[in-house]
């Protein structure tokens, strides 16, 4: 097993809230924080019981998520998502637009940071400015989001990338009042390979570098196809 080396003297939140008024989409129902015991009312402790989606809110997706025969997200190392990351910024790609191979490439070049094997590759697009409570949510998926083409979801599949972490409902172009109509590349490409997805991400824009570490611990749910994450990246 790889020696795991994490260090820095700043940590930055990348995990959005779990709210009952977060974006979900259509077909999801929203999360819901009962109250079960409050001091307020008598009770010896403040206690509430969480219902939630696993993929709602800043999640990652297992392999089971697509394959069945697939490791669980309790079978998942609980190291799998500790360790370098790389912050790919493609902040010109807004809305419903396919990023490929080269505007990876591009940016590698501009920036002199190569993506290498095991990164954590962090798809920074502004996308997550779009995260809001309510109503106003709804342009975090209404109008699409920037995703993976067939090329970029291969040039990281060969290099193999750890995960990839994105700022959207999915890596992958979805019509999310027709989910069954969607081919899910990316999923379908990366899970089998052990190459873990991350889904709405926050903050990425507060990464002052390139380069960073990431921790991030799904919860061990037995036999589940995901989990909440709180990922945080260390500077």
């Amino acid at each position: 097993m790889p020696k795991i080396d994490v260090r820095g003297t700043r940590v930055i939140d990348l995990s959005q809230p779990i709210a009952a008024d977060i974006p979900v989409p259509p077909a999801f129902a929203p999360p819901e924080l009962r109250i079960i015991a409050s001091q307020a009312q008598g009770s010896v402790s403040n206690v509430e019981q969480l219902t939630l989606i696993l993929h709602e809110g800043t999640h990652v997706d297992a392999p089971r998520h697509f394959f069945s025969d697939l490791p669980s997200v309790d079978e998942l190392p609980a190291d799998c998502l500790i360790g370098p990351a790389v912050v790919v910024d493609l902040t010109g790609r807004r809305g419903d637009v396919a990023i490929e191979a080269r505007d990876i490439q591009q940016w590698e070049a501009a920036a002199g940071k190569a993506i290498r094997p095991g990164d954590t590759v962090l798809l920074h697009t502004g996308h997550s400015r779009h995260w809001q409570p309510g109503e106003p949510g709804r342009a975090y998926w209404a109008n699409g989001w920037p995703h993976l083409a067939r090329s970029a979801v291969e040039y990281l599949a060969a290099l193999p990338i750890k995960a990839i972490g994105v700022e959207t409902f999915d890596p992958d172009r979805v019509d999310l009042d027709d989910m069954a109509s969607a081919e899910f590349l990316t999923h379908r490409t990366f899970l089998p390979r052990g190459i873990l997805v991350i889904e709405n991400l926050a903050h990425l824009d507060q990464i002052p570098a390139a380069r960073c570490q990431i921790i991030a611990l799904p919860l061990k749910i037995a036999g589940a196809s995901g989990s909440p994450v709180r990922v945080i990246a260390v500077v």
